[in-house]
């Protein structure tokens, strides 16, 4: 598959986009759920973090690098639904939703982040790409996942295939 045919969906409506993508993952839910839930294991793939697992807990995800995004669970369904508010400097008050569905031997992944502010959507779409793709390497036990100049490579891409003007380029 080639990196165009998995890109994430943007939807903008007037200054917010909503992101969404849709993933599949050959490992059973259970384990893609630990995978975004555990602290352990999402700093294998995004980065340091706290998650306290109920409804109304703190969620800390990327607490190691310069924009930490900080909420509060909403969703708290295992292993099927996970949603979050969560705050940063480029994405205030925005939602992001995994739901987990069993697809064959594997899961199917439908993630959603509503509220982006449009100026920030050339940050997260690529973002996000990126950090799935590091996901599904994490979860294949690959040794090499994306190369750290993949986020800019995504991040043309979506600039050219969903028009992207005006946007932030760099955090």
């Amino acid at each position: 598959m080639s990196a165009t045919e998995s890109l994430g969906e943007i939807t903008r409506v007037q200054d917010r986009v909503d992101v969404r993508f849709e993933r599949h993952y050959p490992r059973p839910v259970e384990t893609v759920w630990s995978a975004l839930t555990e602290p352990a294991r999402l700093a294998d793939w995004m980065g340091a973090a706290h998650v306290e697992p109920r409804q109304g807990g703190r969620i800390e995800i990327m607490t190691d690098g310069p924009f930490p995004m900080r909420g509060e669970v909403r969703v708290w369904d295992p292993p099927h639904v996970l949603e979050f508010f969560w705050s940063n400097a480029h994405a205030p008050e925005s939602v992001v939703r995994y739901e987990l569905q069993r697809a064959g031997n594997g899961t199917r992944m439908l993630f959603s982040h509503q509220g982006i502010p449009y100026a920030s959507s050339a940050l997260f779409s690529p973002g996000w790409h990126t950090y799935f793709a590091a996901l599904g390497a994490m979860l294949d036990e690959a040794a090499i996942g994306p190369e750290p100049g993949d986020f800019r490579k995504m991040q043309s891409i979506y600039i050219d295939r969903y028009r992207l003007e005006g946007v932030s380029l760099n955090p």
